[in-house]
């Protein structure tokens, strides 16, 4: 089963942060800008979660998930 905020990810309409990184938590984005750490340091400051961190591509991109048995 794929998480809150994968499935987030897939079906959000990011492109306004083209190019740049987002931390999400549960389904929302808390958090963006061009360097990863500071990102995601920011997010778990403001959450207390742990984000996930994804980078938007600039251009359309495939998203493969795959999953090993």
């Amino acid at each position: 089963m794929a998480s809150k905020e994968f499935e987030f990810f897939v079906k959000a309409d990011l492109r306004k942060y083209s190019g740049r990184y987002v931390a999400i938590v549960d389904d929302k984005v808390v958090a963006s800008g061009e360097n990863a750490k500071k990102v995601f340091e920011e997010a778990k400051k403001k959450t207390g979660k742990i984000p996930t961190l994804a980078k938007i591509p600039k251009e359309e991109a495939l998203i493969l998930r795959l999953r090993w048995s």
